[in-house]
């Protein structure tokens, strides 16, 4: 017998925001370094204010995001993980908290100035909270021991599978862990002799790494981003670094 293993009653308070107009856009391109409305990539993935109390978070996919949204306006996705934690600037929780000032939390760490936060969220910005705790699940902070083994010490005829069994190798949120847990645990429980499919080296595969480092810089060249003053000095040892193993794998994920 297999088991999914379920959500517990944890919040997590997410909210879409959506901007109205041309007030809020510059502060987004300023911190993702790119046009919003361009119609690619904006946030490029989650961006996680670290010293944010509520440790906020908030994504921006391609604009627009919905075939009948305004080309003016921009809709993105704000959430927080720590949902009992009074906000910098609201001084609530996000429990607490309506649609807009939720929005005057995420003006705040967004730079906007005091001055203007207020009028901001609330004429310039739409925002819509909701409680959504069985994805929240996923995300919260445990340790060993919260969440039962694939096949837990002893067991021989039952198993857990899905996103909240234990799973040291892998990470949540994913359709490859609901399908190699339920392969685990059959394994397992069969005395079947197949390996499961290895997670994907995205922690410590050198290569992915080098990947990932170009991707995140919109294909520009980390030296030439990071330390510009170092590209002639690279450019005059080029030579010496022809035809080795590191050149290769440098040339190869295009880091020179």
């Amino acid at each position: 017998m297999l088991r999914f293993v379920g959500g517990d009653d944890t919040l997590w308070e997410p909210a879409t925001v959506t901007t109205l107009d041309d007030k809020i856009p510059p502060y987004l391109a300023k911190i993702c370094k790119r046009d919003p409305f361009s119609g690619k990539v904006v946030t490029g993935g989650i961006i996680t204010v670290k010293d944010s109390s509520w440790l906020m978070s908030f994504t921006f996919n391609r604009q627009p995001h919905f075939k009948t949204q305004s080309k003016d306006q921009l809709c993105g996705w704000i959430y927080a993980l720590n949902c009992d934690a009074p906000g910098d600037y609201v001084k609530k929780s996000i429990k607490e908290c309506n649609g807009i000032e939720i929005c005057e939390e995420w003006l705040y760490h967004m730079g906007v100035p005091e001055d203007k936060i207020v009028d901001y969220a609330t004429n310039h910005a739409n925002t819509v909270p909701v409680v959504m705790p069985y994805v929240t699940t996923y995300f919260m902070p445990r340790a060993d021991g919260d969440r039962p083994n694939v096949v837990p010490d002893g067991a021989v005829n039952f198993g857990f599978m899905g996103e909240h069994v234990e799973t040291p190798r892998d990470c949540v949120f994913t359709t490859e862990i609901a399908v190699r847990t339920g392969m685990e645990a059959v394994y397992t429980l069969l005395n079947v002799d197949r390996g499961v499919p290895e997670v994907y080296g995205s922690v410590y595969d050198v290569r992915v790494l080098l990947e990932s480092t170009v991707r995140l810089l919109d294909g520009q060249k980390p030296l030439e981003f990071l330390m510009p003053a170092l590209a002639p000095i690279l450019e005059m040892a080029k030579e010496k670094l022809d035809n080795n193993v590191v050149s290769d794998l440098l040339k190869q994920y295009e880091i020179i």
